[in-house]
């Protein structure tokens, strides 16, 4: 129970970060989704209903803070929750983490949230479809990977002191 205590916190200033921080590293107004990353890695080491779960409370957060629109934030992380849980592996939830797969996972996730989510928010907007595609689904996507690269390295470099 503890350990859920801690991701609230994490939660909290994972939140803080996104809103503050992040648009500072935007790339042509495309920005890493921090938060799906959370949500990632909270389904991978403790189940689908709990990357659900979260999912939800991370997107109720974000919706709250933004004020955009309303419950699609909820929506597409629960999703995306729901999504990487399929990849939890009960017998050692680590394992992923350490591994390529953690990167497929993000980028399964991140696909999955990204088309839900820029198909609603750009619903009757005068956008063209090639530029959602690319610059918001595919390059949100990418960007959300490459910045999950840090988490691989710290489970990655975690996994080896462990071994050692």
């Amino acid at each position: 129970m503890m350990h859920y205590a801690r991701y609230v916190l994490i939660l909290i200033v994972l939140v803080i970060v996104q809103k503050t921080l992040i648009p500072f590293i935007s790339l042509v107004g495309v920005t890493p989704d921090v938060l799906l990353i959370f949500v990632v890695l909270i389904a991978l080491r403790e189940g689908q209903i709990a990357g659900t779960v979260f999912g939800f409370i991370v997107g109720f957060m974000i919706d709250i803070v933004s004020g955009d629109f309303l419950g699609l934030s909820a929506l597409t992380k629960t999703i995306a929750g729901f999504t990487a849980g399929y990849f939890y592996n009960e017998m050692n939830p680590l394992q992923t983490l350490g591994t390529y797969t953690f990167f497929i996972v993000v980028a399964v996730a991140a696909i999955v949230h990204n088309i839900i989510h820029f198909a609603f928010l750009f619903q009757g907007l005068p956008v063209s479809i090639t530029e959602v595609v690319f610059k918001f689904i595919i390059g949100s996507t990418v960007y959300t990977v490459f910045i999950s690269l840090i988490l691989f390295f710290y489970y990655n470099s975690q996994s080896k002191l462990i071994r050692t």
